[in-house]
């Protein structure tokens, strides 16, 4: 199993590379503006203000908040090494999102409809919302909870992370490529963790 997430990692990792090769030399110029477009077909003024509220859901404000809430809740239920692993990954996921964009360089796109301040490749609040919910269905599938509501909770999860993914290009706060990068780069991150988990367990 540790050698199949190794080989996952190294794929992932390629993939990202391959990804921001393609999105340098301009070739997703034709996926993002097709994306955006057929996007943008089922834009209305209720569909915005969903939108809007669903990208909240990866913000740093929410993020960090229901961060701390559960790391609060993992540690009164004595599971301090669940509790300082979701931090850890956050944290991480973060560093990692602010030194891509600071080296890639990439703007907006010039139809953004939202105040932004960073640059925009990977997505942020993808990886953000990828990361944190990624791990929770981490968590909930090693739980002893029923396996009926592993899938419901996990399959909740999954989707929330991709609504926020589309709710950033629906906005124009992010192109399809960046989107794809940050849910690259946080798979990355999420599988090097429970890597580093499945160690953690053995030396223990």
């Amino acid at each position: 199993m540790k050698n199949k997430k190794i080989i996952i990692i190294c794929s992932l990792i390629l993939m990202f590379i391959a990804n921001t090769i393609v999105v340098l030399s301009g070739g997703y110029q034709d996926i993002d503006t097709i994306i955006r477009n057929t996007v943008m077909l089922y834009s209305s003024e209720t569909v915005s203000k969903a939108m809007h509220v669903i990208t909240f859901f990866g913000s740093t404000y929410w993020i960090v908040a229901l961060c701390a809430l559960i790391f609060v809740f993992l540690l009164f239920k004595k599971k301090r090494s669940n509790a300082y692993s979701i931090a850890s990954v956050l944290i991480f996921s973060t560093v990692v999102n602010n030194v891509i964009k600071l080296i890639i360089r990439r703007p907006r796109p010039e139809y953004i409809s939202v105040v932004e301040h960073s640059f925009s490749y990977p997505s942020g609040h993808t990886m953000a919302a990828a990361t944190l919910y990624g791990f929770i269905i981490y968590l909930i599938s090693k739980s002893d909870i029923l396996k009926k509501y592993k899938l419901i909770y996990s399959g909740v999860l999954a989707l929330l992370i991709i609504l926020v993914g589309l709710s950033r290009i629906y906005l124009g706060a992010h192109f399809f490529s960046d989107v794809f990068g940050g849910m690259i780069v946080s798979a990355t991150v999420l599988v090097s963790f429970s890597l580093i988990d499945d160690y953690k367990k053995i030396l223990e």
